[in-house]
């Protein structure tokens, strides 16, 4: 335990103050302190803050956001979930930043699988690779991908990885082990 305290005071020590990750708030930071600034989950009701008691004023969120975007020497990176329940903040419209369209897909609805379920081509060559998959790893079906993310990659007939990225149920996991396969079955349904 001493050698890692001794080696995160290392790292982190005034003399190598570029080095390493901080983790800080809008205001700790200082002027065009760090070469790269992150500022993710730049959501509606986060940035600008907004609680069940009291609305924050735009002004301040605005420049809050200035002060975060301006820590930054060469690399700015905004990001915000794709999450159906949330928007990105405001703010990004009037930087000229915007959701991209492609992402942004709606959730599968009941109705909406059933009917991709109700015995699509497309639908029934996802099911069949799924058996053989799960047959091949010794898992469950639904381990690989639920009936209801199949319908969802039917439907929407995914072309690429981000798109594919976009499926509910789609993990970083699951893209990462069958992206490949996925996409060449759709592709070939077409």
């Amino acid at each position: 335990m001493a050698g890692f305290a001794a080696e995160l005071s290392h790292r982190f020590s005034a003399e190598r103050s570029a080095r390493g990750v901080n983790l800080s708030t809008f205001h700790r930071a200082k002027g065009l302190e760090f070469e790269a600034v992150f500022l993710p989950r730049l959501l509606d009701k986060e940035l600008p803050f907004r609680s069940g008691r009291a609305v924050a004023d735009p002004q301040e969120e605005r420049r809050l956001l200035y002060v975060g975007i301006t820590r930054a020497k060469s690399h700015l990176y905004l990001s915000w979930p794709l999450e159906p329940r949330t928007s990105p903040s405001p703010f990004l419209e009037e930087l000229g930043v915007s959701r991209p369209e492609a992402a942004v897909a709606p959730r599968p609805t009941p109705r909406t699988a059933s009917v991709a379920t109700a015995g699509g081509p497309l639908f029934e060559q996802l099911r069949r690779w799924r058996a053989e998959r799960a047959r091949q790893q010794g898992v469950p079906a639904y381990v690989v991908f639920h009936d209801a993310t199949l319908a969802t990659i039917a439907e929407r007939m995914p072309r690429d990885r981000g798109a594919l990225a976009g499926v509910p149920g789609v993990g970083p996991k699951k893209l990462e082990l069958y992206a490949q396969d996925v996409l060449e079955i759709v592709s070939r349904a077409g």
